[in-house]
């Protein structure tokens, strides 16, 4: 990546710059799609709603995404944005709610679907700065750029890496638009998600992808989040850090930003950083942060516990979330509570196609419980082999797979896996210590000198983010 080889790395600013700061520009937003579509795909649907988004944080407003959990619209303006595809072309209209004011249908009398977006945003008291580098240059590709947009964010793997090709193609002719760039980057990332060999340009395509969305929109909330949680997938955390602070310093309440900022920092061992933006989001919020394990887990690894436990009760019970569930029990287990995790486990391995990794983890775990560690090791095997061939390998995930393999006895497994979480970029020094699934290890030499480069690498990050370094330690 160009900047990694800048030389002389600039100090950014701290986060205690980036703290919310003067009066909100209009009331919280919730751009929402509503119930009177015509002829336009969902994804398009879902990609005009996207781009009404970002219009809406680039004038500076703090802006909900409808499914954030626990939501409710009492003191935020809803925004429920229609439209219809007519032989003359993409017409929007809008239904306005906002308290203490009668409800308003807005029908714009503006003629293409871009300044008839702007002239919605505009009845709700917003402009932003930045329409000409999120609208698309002809406003006849509003609704092919809504449909890329919409596929690379919330479409099947296959939809996304297709709408990186077309983006590719759509900034070819409009190459100042970011959310076109935007789409490329995360379609791109989706594409590293498969498993294959690595591929060196595929990624540092995802990253031009991001930096040019960024140069257009400077600090642009949505790519700045994504780039981040790139940077930090594939270790990176000091380019994460360097791309997330000016965003948050630029747009300081846009959500989002600060739970990727949590994301990094956690990772890195900065857990003062990680709280204290898990703080900061809450406050814009005026919420919980409901079932963010990137930001949440950092209150796992300082050892506030409670306050972790709590936050896995937050969201819905009504599908399957092997995640949460996994958590749930591994809590339990840390503090000695084997029935407790027990039921978890089981709930975290209830058939179900997401998470198969952390059903598989679940899985070990719960057959160590049951008195089964041989087909426990097993389990662990199988998904430590599987993982062999990821392109983005998660070394958060790796180091939970050393936890397993020390509670199920398998110590030079245990050792192996924490080793290859540290060189996959997982650097929470003080939670390499903290563990007690880990307390097997410590007496080994090659623990010692792992905690040791462990340190090394965090004084470089706190060094370097001398104002927002951790406050742990090991």
């Amino acid at each position: 990546m160009k900047r990694l080889a800048a030389a002389g790395l600039i100090l950014l600013a701290p986060l205690a710059s980036c703290r919310l700061r003067g009066p909100a520009p209009t009331r919280p937003i919730v751009v929402d799609l509503g119930p009177a579509w015509t002829d336009v795909p969902p994804l398009a649907r879902e990609g005009l709603r996207m781009l009404m988004g970002d219009l809406a944080v680039t004038s500076g407003a703090t802006t909900f995404e409808p499914q954030t959990p626990g939501l409710s619209i009492q003191g935020r303006v809803e925004i429920q944005l229609e439209g219809a595809l007519l032989p003359g072309g993409l017409r929007l209209s809008a239904h306005l709610h906002a308290p203490g004011q009668p409800d308003q249908d807005i029908a714009p009398t503006a003629a293409d679907p871009g300044s008839q977006m702007v002239e919605i945003l505009a009845a709700a008291g917003l402009r932003s700065r930045n329409s000409p580098s999120i609208l698309p240059r002809d406003p006849s590709r509003l609704l092919p750029l809504a449909d890329l947009y919409g596929r690379a964010r919330r479409g099947s793997d296959a939809e996304a890496i297709s709408a990186a090709q077309d983006a590719a193609s759509f900034l070819r002719t409009d190459p100042g638009c970011a959310p076109a760039a935007y789409a490329r980057g995360a379609g791109l990332y989706r594409g590293l998600l498969e498993p294959g060999p690595p591929d060196v340009e595929a990624l540092a395509a995802c990253h031009e992808a991001f930096d040019q969305a960024l140069q257009l929109v400077p600090g642009y909330p949505r790519a700045a989040a994504f780039q981040a949680r790139v940077c930090v997938d594939t270790g990176n955390q000091r380019l994460a850090f360097q791309t997330l602070l000016p965003a948050i310093s630029r747009w300081p309440r846009a959500l989002g930003l600060r739970p990727m900022l949590a994301y990094a920092a956690r990772t890195s061992g900065l857990l003062g950083t990680a709280l204290d933006a898990i703080r900061q989001e809450q406050a814009l919020r005026n919420d919980p942060l409901g079932d963010e394990i990137l930001a949440n887990n950092a209150l796992l690894y300082a050892g506030e516990w409670d306050r972790f436990e709590s936050s896995l009760s937050v969201g819905s019970d009504e599908r399957p979330d092997p995640m949460r569930e996994f958590y749930r029990g591994y809590i339990r287990l840390l503090r000695g509570n084997q029935a407790g995790a027990e039921a978890y486990f089981k709930k975290a391995t209830a058939p179900t196609e997401r998470d198969p990794d952390f059903q598989a983890l679940a899985a070990a775990y719960l057959a160590a419980l049951d008195g089964h560690r041989a087909e426990g090791l097993l389990t662990l095997r199988r998904v430590a082999q599987s993982r062999q061939g990821l392109r983005i390998p998660d070394g958060e995930f790796t180091f939970k797979l050393a936890e397993a393999f020390a509670y199920l006895g398998d110590t030079e497994g245990a050792m192996n896996a924490a080793q290859l979480a540290f060189s996959q970029g997982f650097g929470c020094t003080p939670w390499y210590g903290r563990t007690p699934l880990l307390a097997p290890l410590h007496a080994l030499p090659r623990w010692r000198a792992l905690i040791s480069h462990l340190q090394a690498r965090q004084k470089l990050m706190e060094d370097q983010f001398a104002s927002v370094g951790s406050r742990d330690g090991t």
